[in-house]
């Protein structure tokens, strides 16, 4: 919608104060927008230099071959400049892909999942090379993933959608920290849920009670997250058994059976902080860590 390419139904979009769909219907080749699809889309049977000056119809040929080969030199591939899209790596063909958007000065870039078709390992690195151009261009970027440490690493503001609707809108730390619903807080971290009911202005779960502003009587969901679970002997510990346990390197998971709660616990320590002869432990929740939320239908 925002390239033009589909029209919605309703409602308008504004670039720069100037209305771009709504009332008129610019075309997708008048926004100033440049888009990266998740393949990259490249010419196969062009080379890097005529992939990236492609879309400058506008200037000479000597100006478009000059802004390409600019443009490929912020993207570190003026070298590349004669070579063909197989010849190169996915990184560098997502960094070619990028060059192209970037060459004709958009004032918007939109990026569709962009590092899916990446390995884990190359991953990182063309993330931070693609931040590092963005911000060297000062262009703005739409960035659409449904990874959330993708999204918390790349973006300034992240707005977060449900069934075509924006849950939330804001920067890494406030979605994280003060998620407004369970949908929102279960997206951005791994959790434990617990059903109880407001009474006296706490909600009582096998963890421990955790302060809830809510009507007296409202059921709620409470969330802990994995790692807000603390073993220790303080008095208002709870009694915990250890169920089982993987090794995942820095940090272990780890199953407990809670008094009082069917499903078991999950919780993810650093290796060491659990002897591996423990069974019977106590566990704690600071009151201050735990999410409540008033039970709706997305908690089921």
């Amino acid at each position: 919608i925002i390239a033009g390419v589909d029209r919605p139904d309703a409602g308008t979009i504004v670039l720069d104060g100037e209305e771009i769909e709504g009332a008129v219907h610019a075309t997708p080749e008048a926004r100033r927008i440049g888009l990266i699809f998740q393949d990259y889309a490249l010419f196969p049977h062009l080379s890097i230099m005529d992939n990236v000056r492609f879309g400058l119809t506008a200037m000479s040929k000597e100006d478009a071959k000059l802004e390409a080969f600019t443009a490929l030199g912020r993207v570190g591939l003026q070298t590349y400049a004669n070579a063909y899209p197989h010849q190169l790596s996915g990184g560098e063909q997502q960094r070619v892909a990028l060059a192209r958007a970037l060459v004709p000065r958009p004032a918007v870039l939109l990026l569709d999942e962009p590092f899916s078709g990446l390995d884990s390992r190359l991953k990182d690195s063309v993330r931070a090379e693609t931040l590092a151009i963005l911000r060297q261009s000062r262009a703005t970027a739409i960035v659409v993933t449904h990874d959330s440490e993708e999204a918390m690493r790349m973006a300034d503001r992240i707005a977060l959608l449900k069934d075509g609707a924006l849950v939330q809108v804001g920067t890494a730390e406030e979605l994280y920290t003060r998620p407004v619903s369970l949908f929102t807080a279960g997206f951005f971290s791994e959790l434990d849920q617990f059903e109880a009911v407001v009474s006296q202005g706490q909600a009582v779960t096998p963890l421990g009670a955790f302060p809830a502003a809510l009507p007296e009587g409202t059921p709620v969901t409470v969330a802990v997250r994995l790692g807000d679970i603390e073993f220790s002997d303080r008095q208002a510990a709870m009694p915990a058994r250890i169920l089982n346990r993987r090794f995942l390197g820095e940090t272990e998971m780890m199953q407990l059976a809670v008094d009082g709660h069917e499903i078991p616990v999950s919780t993810r320590q650093r290796c060491g902080v659990v002897p591996a002869s423990a069974k019977d432990i106590r566990v704690f929740v600071s009151p201050d860590r735990a999410l409540v939320f008033e039970r709706s239908d997305e908690t089921h």
